[in-house]
C-alpha cells in the first residue's frame, strides 16, 4: 500500500513538472489526458532505470533531459530558454515538494496524532495533490511570467540560481556515484539550507516578476489606448476637413444651383442634378458608416478601438456594416486579451477588404445564452488561401515578413480555456468568429 501512495504521488509530481514546463515554453497542444499519459510512462521508466542501474541522481538527470526533448516541439524556442524553463520547472517544484515536506512532517510531530508506516507516504501523496492543484490554477501568470521573464533582468540572475539548486538537489538526492556521496556526507545540512535559501530567493523573483508582468502589461494597455486615442483624433480631424470642403462645395452647388432656378434654366437645373447631386448621393449611401450602433458596446476602450477602426475603414472608402442588437456590458475575458483578439481580427480584415473588389467589412457583436460572439467577415481578393496555414507563423498572402498578427492571434486562444475561433471561406468572403464562453468564476482582471 505504501508503494501505491508512493508511486501516484510521484506520478502527480512529474505531471506538475510536465504542465509547468509546456506552461512556461507556451506549449498548448497536449490535452490533459497526453500529458497524463507521459508522465505515467515517464514515472515507471524512471523506477526501472533507477532499480536497474542503482544510482538515483538519474532521476533529475532523466527528467532534465526529457523536459528538454520536449521543448524541441516548440519550434521558436532556443536552446538556452528551453534549459532555463525546463530548471525552472525540476528545481521549483522539486524544492517546494522538499519544503511542504518538512513542514508537513514538523506539524505532524507536533501533532495528537500517531505515527504509522505509511505516515509519510500519505504525506507525499497529499502534497503531490496541492503541487499539481498550484501549477493549475497558477496557468495564466505563469505563462505571463515566462513572456516577461526572458527580456528582463530577472533573467540572468535566476538562470544562475537555477544551475545551483540544480546541483544541491542532485546532492541531496541520496546519490550512488562516489563524488556526490562524499559530497552529501560532508556537506548534506549546508547543501540542504543552501537550497532552501536559493529557493526562497527563486519565489521571492517570482513574485516580483508576477508584479513586474502586470505593471508591463497595464503599461502596454495604457500605450495602446494612448494610440487608439490619437489615432482617433486623427480621424476626427480628418473627417472635419472633409465635412468643412463638403460644406464649401455644397454652397457653390447651391448658388449654381440657385442661380438656374431662377432663370428657370431647366436643362442646367437637370445637368447639376445628374453630374454633381446624384453622385454624391451615392457616394455618401455607399460609404456611410453606422457607427452609432458601437453606442451599445458598454465597454469604452472596445468601443473606442472599434472606433477608430472602422473609420479607418471608411478612409479606404469601404462598405462597413455593424450589428449589435443589443448592450455588451461586460465579457469573461481579460480585457488586454480581448483587445489583442480583435485588434488583429480587424485589422486582417481592412487590410484583405482593400485589395479586394467588393471593399465590404461585417461586424457582429451579440450574445446567446452565456456564449458572447464576436463575428468579422470580410470579402478579400481572389487568392488561394489555406485555412490550414493560416495560423502558422509567417504565412502570408501578401509579401514575406508577414503573417505573425494571425499567429499570435492563435496562440492567445489556445492560452484561453473559455475562448475558441472557427474561420470559414466562402469566396469572396472570409469570416472569423470568436465564442467567448462564460466561465462563471470571479477573476478581478475580467472586463
Amino acid at each position: 500500500m505504501m508503494y501505491i501512495y508512493d508511486l501516484i504521488a510521484t506520478i502527480l509530481i512529474v505531471i506538475s513538472h510536465l504542465l509547468f514546463y509546456f506552461q512556461l515554453i507556451h506549449y498548448s497542444r497536449p490535452s490533459y489526458m497526453v500529458i497524463i499519459s507521459l508522465g505515467t510512462v515517464f514515472t515507471l521508466f524512471l523506477r526501472f532505470v533507477i532499480e536497474v542501474t542503482g544510482f538515483p541522481e538519474l532521476n533529475m538527470l532523466l527528467c532534465l533531459l526529457f523536459l528538454l526533448s520536449l521543448g524541441l516541439l516548440q519550434i521558436d524556442l532556443n536552446f538556452t530558454k528551453n534549459l532555463y524553463f525546463a530548471l525552472t520547472s525540476i528545481v521549483i517544484i522539486t524544492l517546494f515538494n522538499m519544503a511542504l515536506m518538512e513542514l508537513s512532517q514538523l506539524l505532524f510531530m507536533w501533532s495528537p496524532f500517531n505515527l504509522y508506516i505509511w505516515t509519510y507516504s500519505i504525506i507525499h501523496l497529499g502534497i503531490s495533490i496541492i503541487i499539481l492543484l498550484s501549477v493549475v490554477m497558477l496557468s495564466r501568470p505563469n505563462q505571463r511570467l515566462a513572456n516577461f521573464i526572458g527580456d528582463s533582468h530577472l533573467y540572468p540572475i535566476s538562470f544562475g540560481l537555477l544551475g545551483i539548486g540544480f546541483i544541491l538537489i542532485l546532492i541531496l538526492n541520496s546519490p550512488a556515484t562516489h563524488f556526490l556521496a562524499s559530497l552529501n556526507i560532508k556537506y548534506w545540512r549546508i547543501s540542504y539550507n543552501v537550497a532552501f535559501f536559493i529557493f526562497f530567493i527563486l519565489i521571492l523573483l517570482m513574485l516580483i516578476g508576477f508584479q513586474l508582468t502586470k505593471e508591463k502589461l497595464l503599461d502596454e494597455h495604457q500605450s495602446r489606448l494612448d494610440k487608439e486615442m490619437l489615432d482617433y483624433v486623427k480621424k476626427l480631424e480628418i473627417m472635419h476637413d472633409e465635412l468643412a470642403r463638403f460644406r464649401h462645395d455644397y454652397k457653390n452647388l447651391l448658388l449654381s444651383l440657385d442661380e438656374a432656378v431662377r432663370t428657370k434654366n431647366i436643362i442646367q437645373i437637370e445637368q447639376i442634378y445628374n453630374e454633381v447631386i446624384a453622385p454624391t448621393s451615392n457616394m455618401i449611401n455607399n460609404h456611410e458608416l453606422d457607427i452609432t450602433k458601437l453606442s451599445y458596446i458598454n465597454i469604452p476602450e472596445v468601443k473606442s478601438i472599434l472606433s477608430v477602426k472602422f473609420i479607418a475603414a471608411q478612409q479606404h472608402r469601404m462598405k462597413v456594416l455593424i450589428d449589435i442588437p443589443k448592450s455588451i456590458d461586460s465579457i469573461d475575458l481579460p480585457i488586454v486579451d480581448f483587445i489583442r483578439i480583435i485588434s488583429i481580427i480587424v485589422d486582417n480584415a481592412i487590410e484583405a477588404a482593400v485589395e479586394s473588389k467588393e471593399k465590404i467589412i461585417q461586424f457582429s457583436f451579440f450574445k446567446i445564452k452565456e456564449t458572447h460572439y464576436f463575428i468579422v467577415r470580410n470579402s478579400f481578393k481572389q487568392t488561394q488561401i489555406d485555412l490550414e496555414k493560416i495560423y502558422e507563423k509567417s504565412y502570408s498572402t501578401k509579401n514575406e515578413n508577414r503573417g505573425c498578427g494571425l499567429y499570435s492571434l492563435k496562440r492567445i486562444i489556445d492560452q484561453t480555456k473559455n475562448v475558441t475561433l472557427e474561420t470559414s471561406l466562402q469566396e469572396p468572403f472570409i469570416t472569423q468568429t470568436i465564442k467567448i464562453k462564460d466561465s462563471n468564476k470571479e477573476n478581478n482582471s475580467l472586463i
